[in-house]
Parts: structure tokens; C-alpha cells; sequence
């Protein structure tokens, strides 16, 4: 399953290493451990002037039978 997201902002240096600032800045590391912790990926292609496009892939859940339920004997009690 992917999500890709554009925009047609100020777009940053992708390239450039991560320096959080006062104003927050840990989003995209953040969201990249966690596409990675499931089994997934975040890229991100941006230029200083041209926006930017992230694309993140995770695997997609697999389907499982769905087994009846089974009656609880504390409800079939009268």
C-alpha cells in the first residue's frame, strides 16, 4: 500500500543532514523510523524551489479468516 503526498511548496534540500530547530523539525525522521519499524519505507525527493513529493509504502495486512464466535455459556444462561 502506498500514500504519495506533492506539494508544489519551497520544497528543502532532501540531501542536506537533519537539524531540528526550536520549532520542532523531528516529523519526517520520525515517520521514516516508523515506516521502517513496519516493514515499510518513506521516501522523499524534494529541491529548494521545486516542492516536494514523499511516498510512503507499507506492507499491506493480510487478510485473515474470521472465525465465528463461539456462544458464552454465561450468556445462554436463563
Amino acid at each position: 500500500m502506498t500514500l504519495d503526498v506533492v506539494d508544489d511548496g519551497v520544497g528543502f534540500d532532501a540531501a542536506a543532514p537533519h537539524r531540528p530547530g526550536r520549532d520542532g523539525g523531528y516529523g519526517l525522521p520520525h515517520l521514516r523510523r516508523r515506516a521502517r519499524e513496519l516493514g515499510g519505507r518513506l521516501s522523499i525527493e524534494s529541491r529548494p524551489g521545486a516542492g516536494t513529493a514523499a511516498a510512503l509504502q507499507l506492507p499491506a495486512p493480510v487478510a485473515r479468516p474470521s472465525t465465528p464466535q463461539q456462544p458464552s455459556k454465561d450468556r445462554d444462561r436463563t
